[in-house]
């Protein structure tokens, strides 16, 4: 069995308070790689769960300000605020969370945002400056602040049912194995993100930022990505049916999955009007990334104007380290909840 992921909130789990030091000690929690092992053999079992999560996520990101990069940079801050609670272990449910008043921010660097969300630093200069002008952020003193307007913006209400679907499936698919115990409801699971939001979501923008991050530097910007997730979504939907009707193999693993989507050639693709209203970027936009999509040979276009994936997409490669990695990060996020849930001291009543 592994450490517990971060050793900043490893204070609450059970065995570390009989123990007066714990830097060296290996205590029983979760695996990490036999999470992923398990999911990964049922990998089609969950991507509609986690496409609904992550849609949910995006489009809220997307309507917050019509602008991804905004929205990343507004993330990463409120990130920077759940680490302080944590390093001070310090834990708000999601109802103490959002009826503040003000937040402490304490202090913006934008060399070290530019760093890590791999975005030029006038660009995050200029982004700031815009959270500032909304009032969104606001300087007191030597000290920066979250306004109460953070409540309108960024409460994750959907986002969180959608995690609660996703993990209560992932713990049904985790529960056959004994070393993981009994499985959770999704009522259960969202009672305890309520209870403990600020660690939970602390976790969930430690995948999330660099997932976005990752997926931002391959198309260049996020709207583009969505577009391109919205084919993916459409695609996967045609080829589960398939799997569902025994038309075509179920996956046996993620690597599987990855190759079995490419290649699946749906009777019907999706065309820009239908990405506009999942994704809720509008037409215009759409069909130019549909366009850059289509030059960069990522997807291809046939004659009723419809968007599929295509089966060898460029730099194939890169596209499926980025997949893999990807799937790694959820099972080291899936791992991290579940080990709250089944070895902290954190309990629902």
């Amino acid at each position: 069995m592994s450490k517990p992921i971060d050793l900043k909130t490893v204070k609450i789990f059970e065995p570390l308070k009989k123990e007066p030091s714990f830097e060296n000690k290996i205590f029983n929690t979760l695996n990490s790689d036999e999470v992923y092992d398990v999911l990964s053999s049922h990998s089609n079992e969950t991507v509609t769960l986690w496409f609904k999560l992550q849609q949910a996520w995006c489009n809220n990101a997307y309507n917050t300000f019509k602008d991804y990069d905004s929205y990343l940079i507004l993330v990463y801050l409120i990130n920077t605020v759940f680490r302080k609670y944590s390093d001070r272990f310090q834990y708000l449910s999601y109802t103490e969370f959002y009826d503040k008043n003000e937040l402490l921010i304490d202090k913006i660097n934008l060399i070290e945002i530019s760093k890590e969300l791999n975005i030029p630093k006038e660009t995050i200069r200029r982004k700031v400056n815009f959270l500032q002008n909304q009032n969104i952020i606001y300087r007191k003193g030597k000290s920066i602040f979250f306004n109460r307007k953070i409540t309108e913006l960024q409460r994750p209400a959907n986002s969180k049912r959608f995690m609660a679907s996703f993990l209560e499936k992932t713990s049904q698919i985790l529960a056959k194995e004994s070393w993981f115990g009994r499985a959770f409801s999704k009522e259960e699971i969202e009672a305890f993100i309520d209870k403990y939001f600020t660690i939970c979501w602390q976790h969930w923008f430690r995948l999330q930022i660099p997932f976005l991050v990752r997926h931002r530097s391959f198309y260049g910007d996020l709207e583009t990505w969505n577009v391109w997730g919205a084919i993916g979504i459409s695609q996967f939907t045609d080829y589960s049916k398939q799997v569902k009707n025994r038309v075509v193999e179920d996956p046996r693993t993620y690597a599987d999955l990855y190759l079995h989507l490419l290649r699946h050639t749906p009777k019907n693709g999706i065309n820009a009007s239908s990405i506009s209203e999942i994704s809720n970027i509008p037409r215009a936009t759409v069909i130019r990334k549909l366009k850059y999509l289509v030059k960069q040979k990522l997807v291809t276009k046939n004659k009723k104007l419809e968007y599929m994936l295509l089966p060898s997409p460029k730099n194939i490669k890169s596209f499926e380290e980025n997949y893999m990695h990807n799937q790694k990060h959820k099972s080291g996020f899936v791992t991290v909840i579940f080990d709250l849930m089944k070895n902290s001291s954190f309990k629902v009543e």
